[in-house]
């Protein structure tokens, strides 16, 4: 499963990959951002990526203010 969501005008996506049958480990994940992908993310390594993705677009487009 993959979703799309454009933030502040940049696209992010999350995609979801199902666990090989018989593996003890849960679903990966790979967040793409421009030229950016990090793969084989866990659940918490993604969710993380994916703030941080969200956070670095509304800066760029100056939704919100960085702190100094």
């Amino acid at each position: 499963m993959t979703i799309i969501a454009t933030i502040a005008g940049f696209p992010i996506s999350l995609e979801q990959v199902p666990p090989r049958p018989n593996s003890a480990r849960g679903p990966s994940y790979t967040v793409r951002y421009g030229q950016q992908v990090r793969t084989g993310l866990d659940y918490y390594d993604a969710a993380r990526e994916l703030g941080l993705c969200v956070m670095h677009a509304l800066a760029a487009d100056g939704s919100i203010i960085l702190e100094e």
